[in-house]
């Protein structure tokens, strides 16, 4: 068995035995992707490995994949049935490798966001039908309560991010998380019907394949949660690209559903990605601290002018509605 290792490639020659093994292939030649994420090319075929936190979270995300595939949503890569493989102390998972677009999906047109939103609301309309068994083994996501962690370690941080950014920005958006806290109202049942959702939506868990077709990837902060809170993930992510224009995302008829939600205003409101990206910057490594440092300073300080605005427009609007 011959493999090509790059320096940091922590795939011991034993695993790749035990691998070859259960494929019943050959292993020629094996990449590393990013961290926990492998290309293995054998003589017939290119396999996607990757690597899991635990064996209970991989269990759930087949289970899950097993679940889709069943009931008609084949827009996920399925599993390989060699996985779980166990080894030492590790678990690992076996997918068939798709080679990728050359052009990487971004949400960047109107098509594109569409594209995506169509894709999620069938994996919602079939997650919203799994048994009770099967969801009970994902965890109950609390949007209220993800916030508040947010805002807490964004203003623990604060004696450090003022090294970076201006103060009286943190102190704005600071501000914009406590109003969004303090006017949220919890209202159960309002949200709609309980689903699995995907918990994140980013670009990059949207995968084109070079033949064309999008997937929906990567399972691991799948939550059970009303399918609602995937698509208020999916309007944070989304509106740093539209400069902020609701109305234009709103045009989306996946979401005109939620539009009518009490706290969907709010909801848009909360700068999640700001306190996300600058918890990045102090959380990542030296080695990827400026590129980090670049993201955070353009959707922090380049866009802060309208992202005021955007707040100000809004909430005044939501307090309109409540007369």
């Amino acid at each position: 068995m011959k493999n090509k290792f790059y320096q940091g490639d922590d795939l011991t020659p034993r695993l790749l035995f035990l691998l070859s093994a259960r494929l019943e292939e050959t292993i020629q030649t094996v990449f590393p992707l990013k961290e926990g994420k492998w290309l293995v090319i054998t003589k017939k075929h290119k396999w996607f490995l990757k690597r899991y936190s635990s064996l209970s979270q991989l269990e759930k995300q087949i289970q899950l994949h097993r679940f889709l595939s069943n009931n008609g949503f084949t827009k996920v890569i399925p599993f390989h049935p060699i996985s779980p493989i166990k080894f030492e102390k590790q678990v690992f998972a076996v997918m068939p490798f798709i080679e990728p677009s050359k052009k990487p999906f971004r949400f960047q047109t109107k098509a594109e966001r569409e594209e995506a939103l169509q894709l999620l609301a069938l994996f919602h309309q079939k997650t919203e039908n799994v048994s009770e068994e099967m969801a009970s083994g994902f965890h109950m996501f609390d949007q209220i309560s993800v916030w508040r962690k947010r805002l807490t370690a964004f203003q623990s941080l604060l004696p450090e991010l003022v090294r970076y950014f201006p103060p009286a920005i943190l102190e704005h958006y600071t501000d914009m998380g406590k109003w969004c806290l303090e006017h949220v109202v919890e209202q159960p049942g309002d949200e709609g019907k309980m689903a699995v959702i995907h918990g994140d939506v980013a670009a990059h868990n949207f995968f084109r394949s070079a033949a064309g077709s999008l997937y929906l990837i990567d399972f691991d902060l799948a939550a059970r949660a009303p399918a609602l809170f995937d698509y208020v993930q999916w309007v944070n992510r989304v509106l740093p690209i539209v400069g902020w224009d609701v109305e234009k995302i709103m045009e989306h008829r996946v979401l005109s559903l939620y539009a009518r939600k009490k706290n969907w205003l709010i909801y848009t409101m909360f700068p999640a990605d700001v306190f996300r990206e600058c918890r990045r910057v102090m959380s990542t490594s030296s080695k990827e601290k400026r590129i980090a440092y670049q993201h955070a300073y353009e959707l922090t300080v380049k866009s802060f002018t309208k992202r005021k605005e955007f707040f100000k427009k809004w909430k005044r609007e939501w307090e309109k509605q409540q007369g």
